[in-house]
């Protein structure tokens, strides 16, 4: 599934259908982000937003490079109105790790939803401090200064040589 997440959550899944939607997670392959990205779709749609974040999450985790994931992950979170206890969550990982990569760029993505252009910034300059390399963190970076009106500065975050 694509970006199929950008349709409202229907009502919470009744408790029957609940109990085989959230088996789901055990039966899909561990290693395949896609598969995650599906399952979040699927429990968004359902109404369970703190199911399909995690999903969503996972996804990332196994291929931060997969866009349509990290997309659903922000429309989750808008959504959700849940941006402010996933942020809480996310600063107790850091806290407990500050180099926990994930949390950090899930962090940057959260407070990006949230409209804190600069706290998402700070995050993903950290999260580069960890992998330097990855371009995916590199574009979080550019499109958070792009948004702030750091138009040159973006440009130098995803070409060093600019």
């Amino acid at each position: 599934m694509s970006a199929a997440a950008t349709s409202r959550p229907s009502a919470a899944a009744p408790g029957g259908e609940l109990h085989l939607l959230r088996s789901f997670a055990r039966r899909i392959d561990p290693s395949d982000a896609g598969a995650y990205n599906n399952l979040g779709v699927l429990y968004f749609r359902k109404g369970l937003t703190d199911e399909a974040i995690v999903a969503f999450s996972r996804a990332l985790a196994l291929d931060e490079r997969m866009g349509v994931a990290r997309r659903n992950l922000e429309i989750a979170y808008g959504d959700s109105g849940i941006v402010e206890r996933r942020l809480h969550e996310l600063d107790e990982r850091l806290r407990a790790n500050p180099e926990d990569l994930e949390a950090l760029v899930q962090s940057g993505i959260a407070e990006k939803t949230a409209g804190r252009l600069e706290r998402a910034h700070s995050l993903f300059e950290r999260a580069i401090e960890l992998d330097p390399d990855s371009s995916v963190l590199h574009f979080l970076l550019a499109e958070t200064l792009y948004n702030r009106g750091l138009h040159e500065n973006a440009m130098r975050s995803v070409r060093p040589s600019v």
